[in-house]
């Protein structure tokens, strides 16, 4: 007999692969958010329309009452300006986490981000605290064409200069770059090292996982994708670390701190079966993790799926 399992977000980017993967292998979804009936139809699927962010929380109690898994893949909307994504996803988080508890869910997993992973050999320090680190997760996002189409479906004028990037990137390698392209390649690195606009929504991942941290009140465990998590292939298989960002080795010769071209990436569909392993196992209880696998096809995929 399958899991109930309640996913907040059910619609978007990660939760719609991970609705699809538990109906797949038998348990019961209980899709919540505003229009969870986009998903689609389905007999092990039940949409609980409901706008969290407005609701108050003794309605979200009612609503994630008799669940066995809670999957929280709420994610502030990225398209904007909006200066209050930071604040704006930790006060859900904190509301998400009240009500799960109130309601008495059997688990709760939450989907956070990479910012919250450390840098390897590192316990104090995260890898959003690095201007390495930001510079090589831009850089191994352009370089990815299924990336770049994600972004500029997501992501509109901010994905459309990603492409632009990508372009000027392919040109410098190639030694064919000229005055103008180093010129936007250089203003969009300085762009990126001051005031990227994923900092809002990365770092503020990275603070939410202070509400799980030694929390022995209730039973977590706390995914944070590796970096350059996109839409992909579903390769069926991945790899697990805890608390670090997954790396590739060292390249020869090259040093430890160089993080260029070195950033692990995991599609939506692999880190969904990731997700339903853990919800099945529950090996992970009071564990922050992450999760990567094969990339090398670069073929541009849905953003999200449907039953």
């Amino acid at each position: 007999m399958g899991l109930q399992t309640g996913v907040i977000g059910p619609t978007g980017f990660g939760g719609s692969y991970l609705c699809v993967e538990l109906i797949n292998r038998g348990h019961k979804v209980r899709g919540i958010s505003r229009n969870p009936d986009k998903l689609g139809e389905h007999d092990s699927y039940t949409p609980y329309p409901l706008d969290i962010s407005s609701c108050s929380i003794e309605r979200l109690v009612e609503a994630l009452r008799g669940l066995d898994v809670l999957v929280n893949e709420y994610g502030p909307h990225t398209a904007g300006e909006n200066a209050l994504i930071y604040q704006s996803f930790l006060e859900m988080t904190r509301k998400i986490i009240i009500a799960a508890k109130e309601a008495k869910v059997g688990y709760f997993v939450m989907v956070g981000g990479c910012g919250s992973l450390n840098l390897p050999g590192t316990r104090l320090r995260s890898c959003s605290e690095s201007r390495d680190w930001w510079l090589s997760y831009r850089r191994g996002i352009a370089d990815s064409n299924a990336h770049v189409a994600y972004m500029e479906e997501r992501l509109g004028s901010m994905g459309s200069a990603l492409r632009k990037y990508r372009d000027a990137r392919k040109e410098l390698r190639n030694g064919t770059a000229d005055a103008d392209m180093h010129k936007f390649i250089d203003e969009y690195e300085q762009a990126v090292l001051s005031n990227d606009k994923a900092k809002e929504f990365v770092t503020a991942c990275r603070t939410s996982f202070m509400f799980f941290d030694g929390n022995t009140s209730f039973k977590w465990t706390y995914v944070s994708p590796s970096a350059l998590y996109r839409s992909g292939t579903r390769t069926g298989s991945y790899e697990t670390v805890f608390d670090e960002i997954p790396l590739k080795p060292v390249k020869k010769g090259g040093q430890e701190d160089d993080l260029e071209g070195r950033l692990h990436g995991i599609s939506a569909a692999d880190l969904a079966i990731a997700i339903a392993d853990e919800i099945e196992t529950q090996e992970k209880i009071g564990r922050h993790w992450s999760a990567f696998a094969d990339m090398s096809d670069d073929t541009p995929t849905p953003s999200y799926v449907t039953l």
